[in-house]
């Protein structure tokens, strides 16, 4: 990402962030449920690495 384009980092956050805060609760929970997914995969994967 270039500085010239106008949005930073932190600018983009929380644009995304209200975005989610007003239109789209069911995202937000998508999202959430999406990280807790990943978390769970991460942990199953390492107990099965550790565990052969």
């Amino acid at each position: 990402m270039s500085e010239g384009e106008g949005t930073t980092f932190m600018q983009w956050r929380e644009r995304s962030q209200t975005e989610v805060r007003d239109d789209r609760p069911k995202m937000r929970a998508l999202m959430i449920t999406a990280a807790i997914v990943v978390v769970i995969g991460i942990v199953v994967g390492s107990l099965f690495l550790l565990l052969s």
